[in-house]
């Protein structure tokens, strides 16, 4: 897998779709397949709504996760992915055995907690819109969306003819060193962006060293530049301005 070098002002275009994915659920976490998504980015029109299903707790009902967008120039297919948002989802995150990736041949072990949510990964139509889904450009998501960003990249590079970029951020490790290998071996752009002071990016461990990092790490620190604490150090907002902080601002509750 050959990057060449990592833009961070192109890193932060995808930021918002992930924001808006993440403020559509938090606003309406029972509408699972909006006709419109609050916040879209300007330009970009909705094509498909992404849905999962958590799979701890007492119901295991079908959740919006995030959706497939398409706009810009050149005209570009986004699918954006939220990250956790609830009690439920924290727990599946922390669901660390690790489980075979059968949607990829030889494609190594990852976490289960990430690998059953991703199991039952869906789309819908908006609405009453009857679109046909586009190929997907680019792939991004934060935190647990990330996770599940890298299992669906490392899908469709395996399994169609679609080579989409991965841009993460926050992201858990996802698997073992076999996936890690598979992973790096796909001709694909793909950046795994991780603060340095951010707990999350290197969980799940294990005291056998089991779990890798995808490749093509992208390191930050919001050291000086953002409050220290688990919440700023992890917050979508906080890489961004990290990324770019003349063009985006710092949440004041962590400046």
């Amino acid at each position: 897998m050959s990057n060449g070098t990592m833009n961070p002002l192109t890193a932060v275009i995808w930021g918002p779709f992930i924001q808006a994915a993440y403020e559509q659920f938090v606003s309406a976490p029972t509408q699972v397949n909006p006709a419109t998504i609050k916040n879209m980015p300007a330009g970009y029109t909705l094509v498909r709504t992404i849905q999962m299903t958590d799979s701890i707790g007492p119901v295991k009902s079908r959740v919006f996760y995030g959706f497939v967008a398409v706009g810009g120039t050149p005209t570009t297919a986004v699918v954006a992915l939220r990250g956790t948002a609830t009690n439920i989802e924290w727990w599946n995150d922390f669901m660390w055995d690790l489980v075979p990736f059968t949607q990829v041949p030889n494609g190594g072990k990852v976490a289960q907690g990430f690998h059953d949510i991703y199991n039952t990964f869906g789309t819908m139509t908006p609405g009453q819109q009857q679109q046909s889904t586009p190929a997907p450009v680019v792939v991004t998501g934060h935190s647990l969306g990330a996770a599940l960003a890298t299992l669906l990249v490392a899908d469709l590079n395996a399994n169609t003819p679609l080579k989409p970029q991965a841009w993460t951020f926050a992201s858990p490790n996802v698997g073992d060193a076999v996936f890690a290998a598979r992973y790096a071996a796909m001709s694909t752009v793909s950046w795994r962006i991780y603060n340095q002071v951010d707990a999350v990016p290197y969980f799940p461990v294990d005291i056998f060293g089991n779990y890798q990092p995808v490749t093509t790490g992208y390191a930050i620190n919001s050291l000086g530049k953002a409050k220290w604490s688990l919440g700023c150090a992890h917050a979508l907002n906080t890489y961004l301005h990290v990324l770019s902080p003349a063009t985006v601002p710092l949440d004041p509750a962590c400046s």
